[in-house]
């Protein structure tokens, strides 16, 4: 072997381990920001899940509302946060998460709310699922306790 195969060797192998690096930093830096994306629409769709929820049952949540979000005084002010979750929801959100919370908005009701769930969950997770809407139903009688 003469020295400029020797060099031509090391250069090759020296090569190919920059190639390695530079897509070995390139794919880690691509699943760093995917799940930091995972975990910020994970902590927003958690607390949009409860935002909603205290609409739907305003009556008998306005008080733990109040408790733990002082600026939300009323429900025009939760329906209006609520809104404002929805816009901000165009930078990360799946558009069936979109369009269910536009539905959701537009008819507050405990079908909605739960469409929206499932949307969230399978944006999120990714879930192949059988639960259907009124799967999510729980009706408890706490009287009879």
């Amino acid at each position: 072997m003469t020295a400029q195969e020797i060099i031509s060797t090391i250069g090759l192998v020296g090569l190919g381990g920059l190639i390695k690096s530079l897509l070995d930093f390139f794919i880690d830096d691509r699943r760093r920001k995917s799940e930091a994306k995972h975990l910020f629409k994970e902590v927003r769709y958690k607390a949009i899940i409860l935002l909603d929820y205290a609409l739907i049952n305003y009556d008998t949540e306005k008080s733990k509302l109040l408790n733990n979000r002082p600026d939300i005084k009323s429900k025009d002010d939760l329906f209006n946060e609520i809104y404002t979750e929805w816009v901000n929801m165009a930078l990360y959100a799946s558009d069936k998460v979109i369009f269910s919370m536009k539905v959701f908005i537009q008819n507050p009701t405990e079908a909605t709310f739960t469409e929206t769930i499932l949307a969230m969950r399978k944006d999120l997770y990714s879930i192949k699922t059988n639960i259907k809407s009124k799967d999510l139903k729980l009706k408890l009688d706490l009287k009879s306790q």
